[in-house]
């Protein structure tokens, strides 16, 4: 991993992002390191899915830098489950086979490798037995694996999450968020995840930032939890 002399493998210097001349995220800093889960948290509206795109590369910085030491092609991404995905008519195979492109894709069919990468993915995520099903007839929570099998058959060494929980039941929303820590442990990934879940940033997060257009907070767990009084 082409890491920064500190060991971060995503910085985020001083930027601002704005939608038509209105600032919505403003004077933001702050490094993921390798192997770290980074929650990042505030009130809907405070920019926390603005600041999302910027990192992916979405929307431009009105100021500042964002610098992916490791490669944008190291970088994978899942959102919330949207009616899009729900409806969307292809297989688990040919979506998780999907993720293995990367920028600049320019071939016109999947290499073997691909190939082994997405049945490596579905493995791991515990998908095989879906593979030939359309991605519409499996639950909320199986529809969510097989999105974030796609995340990380492109083996990334970033995975940025926004609100991926949302809109499902609590057991399967434990069920996903123990994926991510085990994915984390597993592939060494590191992880920036938006949440509205204190119980899951209480017990799996290593850091945390909390936005409201601005920093409010960045720093350890505790200290966070300390300073609301414990987790909700």
């Amino acid at each position: 991993m082409n890491r920064n002399e500190n060991g971060a493998v995503l910085s985020v210097k001083d930027v601002t992002l704005a939608y038509g001349g209105r600032t919505v995220v403003e004077n933001v800093s702050f490094e993921l390191m390798k192997g770290e889960i980074l929650c990042l948290v505030g009130a809907n509206g405070s920019g926390k899915s603005t600041l999302i795109k910027g990192i992916l590369g979405l929307m431009p910085a009105a100021k500042g830098k964002i610098e992916l030491h490791c490669g944008r092609d190291k970088l994978a991404y899942l959102a919330q489950l949207n009616t899009t995905d729900r409806d969307f008519p292809a297989t688990v195979k040919e979506i998780v086979l999907s993720g293995t492109q990367t920028p600049g894709w320019r071939l016109p069919f999947y290499t073997r490798e691909n190939r082994e990468r997405a049945a490596e993915a579905m493995k791991l995520l515990r998908i095989e037995e879906f593979a030939d099903r359309r991605i519409g007839n499996l639950s909320g929570g199986q529809q969510q694996r097989v999105l974030l099998a796609r995340a990380i058959a492109r083996r990334p060494e970033v995975l940025v999450l926004d609100e991926p929980c949302s809109a499902l039941d609590p057991a399967i929303t434990g069920e996903l968020y123990g994926l991510f820590d085990s994915l984390r442990d597993s592939l060494g990934l590191s992880i920036l995840i938006s949440t509205h879940d204190w119980d899951y940033v209480s017990r799996s997060g290593d850091r945390v930032l909390e936005l409201h257009q601005e920093p409010e907070f960045l720093g350890e767990t505790g200290e966070w939890l300390k300073r609301k009084g414990g987790a909700r």
